[in-house]
């Protein structure tokens, strides 16, 4: 076995997990970007319990999180939270009601000279879709929440977000609500317009959220 092969966690090893924790343990084994040359920063990052009504998959983790050892740390994510907040979640179902992943789980790195976040490749996501795809079937989500364009991609490919933000879409029974990513880097949110859209996406928040609490009693 070359070293990097062994680099390479056994992904269909995922298959018979039952336990999220299991499941979690063997993401953070995860090189498998790191042997395919990327400039990622190990461990994968992974955050909280399963099964949860609701699921958020955002792009990667930042630069605060690989600090602190858990997603959803940074401006970003704070801006993220408020937004949550808004919508009726608490501290308290922070990785507990709401369960918070991203499409690949390790620190991608900056940009070439700059202070942003480089996005991941279609590879690394590649890499990653097994971890996402078992994330998926040990939450067993009622309610999933794409935070920025590359989630929402996952999806509800080539929509533009005027298209996707403010508006409530089911792949299944699966319900599907869109955020756009809150990351200063974004100019998006500079538009009265669209945040308009975001301010419509939190109602509807709100009232999913209300309607899969009441039907869980």
């Amino acid at each position: 076995m070359s070293p990097k092969d062994q680099l390479r966690p056994a992904l269909h090893a995922v298959e018979p997990l039952t336990t999220i924790e299991t499941l979690h343990e063997q993401i953070r084994t995860c090189r498998l970007c790191v042997a395919d040359g990327f400039p990622i920063s190990p461990p994968p990052l992974v955050f909280g319990e399963a099964p949860a009504p609701f699921m958020l998959i955002g792009q990667a983790p930042g630069i605060s999180d690989l600090r602190g050892g858990r997603m959803y740390l940074g401006p970003a994510a704070r801006k993220l939270i408020g937004w949550l907040k808004e919508a009726g979640f608490q501290d308290s179902d922070i990785g507990t009601t709401l369960y918070m992943t991203a499409l690949t789980k390790c620190f991608p790195g900056r940009l070439p000279g700059k202070s942003t976040d480089r996005a991941p490749s279609a590879k690394e996501c590649a890499n990653c879709r097994p971890w996402l795809r078992a994330q998926l079937e040990l939450v067993k989500p009622q309610v999933l929440i794409l935070f920025g364009k590359m989630a929402i991609d996952l999806y509800l490919k080539g929509k533009p977000l005027t298209a996707t933000i403010g508006r409530v879409f089911h792949a299944g029974n699966l319900i599907i609500l869109p955020l756009p990513h809150s990351s200063g880097a974004s100019t998006w949110l500079n538009h009265e317009e669209n945040r308009a859209l975001v301010t419509e996406a939190i109602a509807q928040l709100s009232q999913i959220r209300s309607q899969v609490l009441e039907n869980a009693r």
